[in-house]
């Protein structure tokens, strides 16, 4: 850059007021593009922001630092002729053009690249034309740039600490209350863990968890994929009844079970790996005093801006592609995309707030990602299953989100599973670490511990990859422990069929908190002298997750044609799709769900026995 405010002078007199220039460019360059996302997401497309809550000050930071970069160069070239300060001047308004046009949905980086470039073409000129003024209002505008964004970073934090400070005058928890820890498993089948018979030794830990606690066998998720399935264990409510998967997240109505113990007296918190679906925007975070979904971390507030994120994917795809040595690949889209954090992240992040806090009881829930697409472990966890199993697409798991599944062969199929349970081991290898630290705190006997999954995996079992796609059980079976020494039978497996839906009314009522009902039945009912029966393991699911957004003549109506509901009943499941299409199934000879047993007599009574169960849970809300 220049000295656009002195127009002369020695050489090295250039160089700070040339950074100074590219600072104060850059912030209000940041602040710009912060209005212009807040315009585009509220205005236009009524969703989500995809970053930290932090983003009011983290984009500008973002700019403000690519500027810096830019600056520094700038203030070399300051030396220089005319020219080149005309070029340095040039390459700033291009930078700041170039982030704003990257916001437009559907225009690519390459138009946005021209369209910068062209603005950049005749800006130049006028601004270097003007040197004198702008110099000027460098001086001016930087402090007051500065002394805006140092109000939003101390606003934001300060909203955090109000919020995780904040309780309701009076409720202090009874003696005898305990501490909820609820950890859901992201995208975690239940016949792929040797908890439940698989053939893998794939969760030592959870095994050796399971003689500890009461297990249900039998549990399905309310959904088959993360926003509604998480909704429904929050609030005790059917996907349908939140109406969460047309919406797109959960709104304020229903109150969710970290609501009813914070207001208790229970110190909440929550720290997830899976922000898209699980952070502050969908709706999940509602009643936590503490909420860890995207983490404040240089990588995050540089990659917070657009051209900051397309500077790092960019830079991401090249090192994979220059260090990628094997057919796997190495690089994961999903960690820049939805700034995946690991078990082991989420982890130390839950034990630090548990150490900071006081001794008053706490509700926890974490959400662990490790097993989601595209299936690579974590750093430090060798592939066990999947080196034995080579693909034959190049790259297939480091371009899985990529990838046309109905081109996998056979071989591909397998590596993905066998990169699945290579996933599962990780995972369940940091969850025993979890655990164990825990213990080794002496918090774990004083502990309710949850572990479920919010939905499984199918991986072409009925024709299809992924989740949210279907209601089989490898989308829908999860599975289910509750350790609770002195509540819940250590060794006890409850063979009964459930719901997550029961979920907040367990924790509550396991939880000894003085907090009004959510609807639902406590699970320990089932391990009672006199056990009584548990809502209908009932799921749904409004459509192919994946369809949410590409079909928006069906957002108006209450049971599209693409939709599935199901209720497993005494062993049975029954699917009814929203077509009119019926399916029954007896899971004990039939546990892969092939053969249809609707036409046959002699499942005529199972049929209506799951009919009703159904029609009663639709009846209910």
């Amino acid at each position: 850059m220049i000295d656009a405010g002195r127009g002369g002078g020695p050489a090295t007199g250039h160089a700070w007021p040339a950074f100074r220039t590219a600072l104060a460019m850059g912030l209000a360059a940041g602040f710009v593009e912060m209005l212009l996302l807040v315009a585009r997401v509220e205005l236009q497309e009524g969703g989500f922001f995809l970053r930290s809550r932090h983003f009011v000050w983290m984009v500008p930071a973002s700019v403000a630092a690519i500027f810096a970069g830019l600056g520094a160069v700038g203030a070399v070239a300051a030396r220089g002729g005319d020219r080149a300060r005309r070029l340095v001047l040039g390459s700033y308004v291009f930078t700041a053009v170039l982030g704003w046009s990257l916001l437009v949905r559907g225009l690519e980086a390459v138009a946005c690249g021209l369209i910068a470039l062209g603005v950049a073409w005749r800006a130049a000129p006028w601004l270097g034309a003007r040197r004198e003024g702008l110099g000027r209002w460098a001086d001016r505008g930087l402090p007051a740039l500065a002394v805006a964004m140092a109000c939003l970073v101390a606003a934001s934090f300060l909203r955090d600490a109000r919020e995780a400070a904040w309780r309701r005058v009076g409720p202090v928890p009874p003696p005898a209350a305990r501490n909820v820890l609820l950890i859901v498993l992201d995208t975690v089948r239940a016949d792929r863990l040797s908890l439940h018979g698989y053939d893998r030794d794939t969760t030592p830990h959870l095994k050796r968890l399971a003689g500890e606690s009461t297990v249900f066998a039998q549990a399905r998720a309310g959904a088959s994929w993360t926003l509604p399935s998480h909704a429904t264990m929050f609030t005790g409510r059917w996907p349908g009844e939140l109406d969460v998967e047309r919406r797109g997240w959960l709104d304020d109505v229903a109150p969710t079970l970290a609501e009813r113990l914070r207001d208790a007296g229970v110190d909440t918190a929550g720290f997830v790996a899976n922000p898209f679906f699980c952070g502050r925007e969908s709706g999940l975070g509602r009643g936590f005093q503490v909420y860890a979904d995207y983490p404040i971390t240089p990588g995050e507030v540089f990659r917070s801006s657009a051209l900051g994120w397309l500077l790092a994917r960019s830079g991401l795809r090249l090192a994979a592609a220059l260090t990628a040595r094997d057919t796997a690949g190495s690089m994961r889209d999903v960690d820049l995309d939805f700034s995946r954090k690991d078990a082991a992240t989420v982890g130390r992040e839950f034990l630090g707030w548990l150490d900071r806090r006081g001794g008053r009881p706490f509700f926890a829930f974490l959400n662990l990602f490790d097993a989601h697409d595209p299936y690579i472990p974590p750093a430090g966890f060798p592939s066990r299953f999947a080196d034995g199993s080579p693909p034959d697409t190049p790259h297939l798991l480091r371009d899985w989100q990529r990838v046309d599944k109905a081109k996998l062969t056979p071989r591909d199929a397998r590596h993905a599973r066998d990169a699945y349970d290579d996933c599962l081991v990780a995972l369940d290898a940091q969850l025993g670490a979890l655990v164990e630290a825990l213990r080794s705190r002496g918090v774990l006997d004083r502990t309710v511990l949850i572990v479920t999954a919010d939905h499984g995996e199918q991986f072409g079992e009925h024709g299809s990859f992924g989740h949210g796609l279907s209601l089989f059980d490898e989308e829908a079976r999860v599975p289910l422990l509750i350790r609770a020494p002195g509540l819940a039978p250590a060794g006890r497996v409850v063979a009964e069929d459930v719901g997550l839906r029961d979920l907040a009314a367990t924790a509550l009522h396991l939880s000894a908190a003085a907090a009004p009902p959510l609807p639902g039945r406590s699970l320990a009912r089932l391990w009672d002298d006199a056990p009584a029966a548990a809502s209908t393991a009932f799921s749904e699911l409004r459509g192919p997750v994946d369809d949410r957004y590409a079909r928006p003549d069906l957002d108006g109506a209450d049971d599209p044609p693409g939709s599935w509901k199901s209720v497993v009943v005494a062993g049975w499941s029954y699917i009814r799709r929203g077509d009119g299409r019926e399916s029954l199934y007896e899971l004990a000879s039939d546990p892969g769900q092939r053969a249809d047993r609707r036409d046959d007599p002699a499942a005529a009574a199972a049929l209506d026995s799951c009919r009703r169960a159904m029609d009663g849970v639709l009846g209910e809300r």
